[in-house]
């Protein structure tokens, strides 16, 4: 299993939302139409087909606001640590020793 932080695993889920969103968002518009047969079918489509344009390009359009929203929040919470150079843990910053190899700083 990865080791991400928690905030990752939460970007991950946002964007596993906003795909399946859009899939079944788009997977439903073929059903709309159905029993409709000659200009009424060609209107009913053509109204389809720029209503789940205009809806997949509002999706896309919070999708990357959400996600750089939240890369922004990710980058700057990583703030507070840093890396020991000989183990390679994670640890607060301000500490003088590794709690785990016992490094010097």
């Amino acid at each position: 299993m990865l080791k991400l932080r928690p905030l990752s695993w939460v970007i991950i889920a946002i964007n596993l939302l906003f795909l399946f969103g859009t899939i079944s968002g788009v997977s439903e518009t073929t059903k709309s139409c159905e029993g409709l047969m000659g200009d009424d079918l060609s209107i009913c489509q053509a109204g389809t087909a720029i209503g789940a344009g205009i809806g997949v390009g509002i999706i896309l359009f919070f999708w990357v606001l959400i996600d750089l929203i939240l890369l922004i929040v990710w980058l700057v919470s990583n703030k507070n640590q840093r890396e020991c150079p000989k183990c390679g843990r994670k640890i607060k910053r301000g500490l003088v020793k590794c709690p785990k190899c016992e490094y010097q700083f």
